[in-house]
């Protein structure tokens, strides 16, 4: 059995109590991560400032808990020894020979935790004449400062690790540490990453799809279906679910209004009604959006207040400063590019000319005349739950 290292990332700075809190749910996590790939066979436990994963596929288990283990700063397999000196050496020596090619250049990274009879800095001398004298007919030689291998040890009270390989995690909070948001999911490039920014901040996140067909077409549900399952690996959870609102009426009914700029606007502000129905439900304690700030004619800062003004939940908008680019950058980087870029058959209710800065008093005044807020909280009643994750 190998083990592999999770260090906790922002975790280690909260206070005592916090700390073990959200590490007995980060261990609870990395379980369920293993169990999901497949792992039987393996013994997780707790070391001052890391999660210990003892398992014969360590390569492995890291890369399954690399990408998807909110709160984790690095993923590192090691090879697990005693504090003895010479099985230091002995075990440091032989990663060398696995790891270094002939005429690399190598460094010794030592890090000692608790008492022992060594410095770090004797670790890295003896480790480093070892090395050498074992490969010196390959050419090897030591830099120290940008070497092409770095032989890592960490000497702790329990045990001593040697490591070569450090996979860095995604960072942030344990997932559903820091509460519920509902996402208002369109699977359109933005919301998803929104959904997944606040995930990687602690938030359990509940995707809600406003179902707008016929005014949309059928690919643009299946697609919506498709990124929230790619959202919902990163989730630690057995039932992630897309919940899902029949949205065609209201959409009927804003078709119907006699200024057909303000469509987006009443849209927008309907979704959020309906949105805050089911945060109330599941006690979420906010929304989720994907608004960009100025990217389209309803996310204008003009808009976005008379939008937000329709609900008394806070709205989280964490791509509110990014452009294009940099969001599709993400969306790449999370896995969930490919499906949402995909051409489907989008809104037919759009205007040609949207309001850019639409009067609260007259969209109230719509809202009204509508009866929008009623039919928003009829539609809300009848909430469909798809689940995603087998």
């Amino acid at each position: 059995m190998e083990t592999v290292l999770v260090s906790v990332a922002e975790v280690a700075l909260k206070s005592r109590p916090v700390r073990s809190l959200l590490e007995r749910k980060l261990a609870n996590q990395i379980r369920f991560f293993l169990v999901r790939e497949g792992f039987t066979n393996f013994r997780l436990y707790r070391m001052q400032g890391r999660l210990c994963v003892e398992t014969a596929e360590p390569e492995r288990a890291a890369e399954a808990l690399s990408k998807r283990l909110f709160g984790a700063a690095t993923i590192i397999p090691t090879t697990r020894t005693t504090t003895e000196l010479n099985e230091i050496l002995r075990t440091a020596v032989e990663t060398a020979v696995q790891t270094i090619s002939p005429n690399e250049s190598f460094a010794v990274r030592p890090k000692t935790v608790g008492e022992h009879p060594y410095s770090s800095r004797e670790l890295a001398v003896k480790i480093g004449a070892e090395v050498l004298e074992r490969l010196k007919e390959k050419g090897v030689h030591v830099n120290l400062d940008e070497p092409d291998r770095v032989i890592h040890v960490e000497a702790r009270e329990e045990a001593a690790f040697i490591y070569t390989k450090v996979i860095p995690g995604p960072g942030g909070l344990p997932y559903g540490s820091q509460g519920r948001l509902v996402s208002l999911f369109s699977g359109g490039i933005d919301s998803p990453v929104a959904a997944w920014l606040m995930m990687k901040r602690g938030a359990a996140v509940l995707p809600l799809f406003l179902d707008q067909r016929p005014y949309v077409g059928e690919d643009y549900y299946l697609r919506a279906l498709e990124v929230a399952r790619i959202v919902g690996g990163y989730a630690p959870v057995p039932n992630f679910s897309l919940y899902s609102i029949d949205f065609g009426k209201v959409m009927e009914r804003i078709m119907a209004y006699r200024e057909p700029s303000l469509r987006c606007v009443l849209c927008k502000r309907a979704m959020y009604r309906a949105a805050s129905a089911i945060a109330y439900k599941q006690r979420a304690q906010g929304l989720v959006t994907g608004e960009s700030l100025g990217q389209v004619a309803s996310q204008t800062l003009s808009n976005l207040t008379v939008i937000s003004e329709a609900v008394s939940l806070p709205v989280y908008r964490p791509l509110v400063g990014l452009d294009k680019v940099e969001i599709e950058r993400m969306a790449k980087a999370i896995g969930t590019y490919e499906a949402t870029a995909k051409k489907v058959e989008g809104c037919t209710v759009v205007p040609s000319r949207p309001k850019t800065r639409a009067a609260l008093e007259k969209v109230k005044e719509a809202e009204e005349g509508l009866g929008l807020a009623e039919l928003v909280a009829e539609a809300a009643e009848r909430i469909q739950r798809v689940r995603l994750i087998p």
